[in-house]
């Protein structure tokens, strides 16, 4: 690593320039393009280049900052490159640094960085170097990731994809597959523990309440036992010899996770209900005497509150007291029911074991009947301020609900057109209700101000919670839409220094990194497709096309460099073989046109993006892709 650090020293001494070095065990499914770009902009400037390695994955990233130009990209790429190839890591850092200063090739081998010397992690090998530093300082050079830090970040990474609704299938596509690895053995496990520990539950339940009202719980459980059937199908299929390609393991492994964590939350729900149910049965005595103190409690207000509504018909017209007229007359049939079913509770509760299934039923409708008199009592003995606030509110309150149908009529054209897949039809039918009581409430709000206001106050609260739920839902495909974005640029740079590298070198580039680079076209446009129709996926064929036109480059690279090889054997002896290649590559260049050779010189996309091998208008770049 000194050697590393020494070349860095006089890049930055005789070139002015700030080279930071990066090795990492794996780029976490992030397209290096994006990664070292994402580098550049923390710790960047205009001299600066982030050059970072992940060995285990064989893929690297070479991002310069604006006052980098092409060639000293273009040699810095081919100056790591060669090292790269030959699993010389330490090597080729030291040779970028070099191709700035012109001493390329001269400082000593830092030794093979497959091998794992003693100077270095034992865990890591020599690459990762001593205690690396944890960040990029602007008076550094060398960020050097070692395990340990790699695993704190993936336990945090882990820790909080813990906490993802298992509904929201976007997100967890967005995991690097380590997390979704391990995500899937957690759910498969925890929904097993949960069908053991539930079917217990279910027995007992079944006996203490009976099968008729223990149906949803059964129904829970059913379905929980198919999807973890089904997952661990998917399980074997992910461990068989047959391999899959990244994005088919990508969403095998959310199908896992979101399947058995829902019918795990399912399972849990109905689980802890009845778990409420037989704590209720347990404490059936103390709670029946609390709702029939509630009662007695309620029904000495009866009285008063029937005076009280005398003095508002006194002083209130029937029509602004219309929704509460009935109110003590109703509130006293709610409490003959509740006095009748807590009747029936004591009988139940007197019955044996495994024979009171109708006892929790009877407990919560007693308990809602004296809640229900309860409020009816409320509404006449806070009569005057409700009245009052209803009248300086009401119009407001309309103003407020018509903004909130314009805003849903805004929102689903523009999220419907970014292809939010939000629950429309609840949205929709939550319009329908509001725009109904505004038309009565435009009517009535003079007459009937308190019935008005309170019905306008529940129709806003359900349209609030359809807004809101769609308003989520919009903002997150907007982050996956600007995700998708990001990685169709990478993509679109990737395959656009890949097409202009196989363009401008003829019948030399071979069928191998056209086949990889016809297959990156072919993945870039399926993932066009995708943009608003089905956003995970299309970012993952996005992904996928950056893969392919890495590969291409690669193999286009390969192709060049065994031609140049080649050529400069023949023509060694006569000292013109720079000259000799060059006529060469013209040559074939021009013999492939008109033939159905090469694929045209800028055929994707035009030119003017900064991917390998050219093809960037300005300072900086990226160059990169596998090795």
């Amino acid at each position: 690593m000194a050697s590393i650090e020494e070349s860095i020293n006089d890049a930055r001494t005789q070139a002015q320039r700030e080279i930071f070095v990066v090795f990492v065990n794996s780029f976490d499914g992030v397209d290096p393009n994006a990664w070292t770009q994402q580098a550049l902009t923390t710790n960047g400037g205009g001299n600066v280049l982030i050059y970072a390695v992940s060995p285990e994955e064989g893929a690297f990233g070479i991002q310069g900052g604006q006052q980098w130009t092409d060639a000293e990209l273009d040699s810095a790429y081919d100056a790591a490159y060669s090292q790269l190839v030959a699993g010389d890591f330490v090597q080729s850092a030291i040779d970028l640094a070099g191709s700035i200063t012109g001493a390329s090739g001269v400082a000593g081998s830092g030794g093979s960085g497959s091998s794992s010397g003693s100077d270095g992690d034992s865990g890591g090998g020599l690459w990762l170097g001593a205690a690396g530093v944890g960040v990029v300082a602007a008076g550094g050079g060398l960020w050097a990731y070692n395990r340990k830090r790699q695993k704190n970040q993936s336990t945090e990474t882990l820790t909080d994809a813990r906490n993802i609704d298992p509904r929201d299938t976007s997100r967890l596509m967005q995991l690097p597959m380590d997390t979704l690895n391990s995500l899937a053995e957690e759910e498969l496990a925890s929904t097993d523990e949960s069908i053991r520990r539930g079917k217990e539950e279910l027995e007992i339940a079944q006996a203490e309440f009976g099968p008729e009202r223990t149906r949803s719980f059964t129904r829970a459980m059913n379905h929980s036992q198919t999807t973890l059937q089904k997952a661990f199908e998917l399980q074997q299929r992910l461990n068989d010899s047959i391999p899959e390609s990244e994005a088919e393991r990508r969403a095998m492994l959310v199908q896992i996770i979101s399947s058995c964590g829902q019918a795990d939350d399912a399972l849990d729900a109905e689980a802890e209900n009845f778990a409420e149910m037989r704590n209720l049965l347990l404490n059936a005595d103390s709670k029946l005497d609390e709702i029939t103190q509630q009662t007695i409690d309620v029904r000495t207000r009866l009285p008063k509150v029937s005076t009280t509504l005398k003095d508002l018909r006194s002083r209130y017209s029937l029509s602004v007291l219309e929704s509460i007229d009935d109110n003590a007359d109703l509130a006293a049939a709610a409490l003959d029911e509740a006095e009748k079913v807590l009747s029936t509770a004591r009988e139940l509760q007197a019955q044996p074991a495994g024979q009171q299934g109708g006892l929790v039923e009877a407990i919560r409708e007693a308990e809602h009947a004296v809640i229900t008199a309860d409020r009816m009592l409320e509404g006449i003995e806070h009569a005057d301020e409700n009245i009052a606030v209803a009248k300086a509110n009401v119009n407001d309150l309309i103003t407020e609900i018509e903004e909130e149908i314009a805003e849903a009529a805004q929102l689903k054209t523009q999220a419907g057109a970014d292809g939010t897949k939000a629950n429309w039809a609840a949205l929709d039918e939550a319009v329908r209700a509001a725009s109904a009581a505004l038309t009565t409430a435009r009517v009535d709000a003079e007459r009937d101000p308190l019935g008005t206001y309170t019905e306008l106050t529940d129709i806003d609260s359900d349209l609030d919670v359809q807004l809101d739920s769609v308003r989520a839902t919009a903002a997150d495909q907007q982050r996956q839409l600007r995700v998708f974005d990001q990685q169709l640029q990478a993509a679109t740079t990737q395959i656009q220094g890949a097409e202009d590298l196989v363009s401008t070198r003829g019948r030399i580039v071979k069928s191998e990194a056209r086949t990889h680079l016809a297959n990156a076209k072919k993945l870039h446009a399926m993932a066009q497709q995708q943009r608003t129709t089905d956003t995970p996926a299309g970012i993952n064929y996005a992904r996928q096309a950056s893969v392919a036109a890495q590969r291409a480059t690669k193999s286009a690279r390969s192709d060049i460099n065994d031609y140049n090889n080649r050529m400069n054997r023949q023509n060694r002896s006569g000292g013109t073989g720079g000259a000799i290649v060059a006529g060469m590559v013209i040559n074939s260049i021009l013999n492939s046109g008109g033939r159905g050779g090469g694929f045209g010189g800028g055929s994707f996309g035009g030119g003017g993006f900064g991917g390998g091998g050219g093809g960037f208008s300005g300072g900086g770049g990226f160059r990169g892709g596998r090795f």
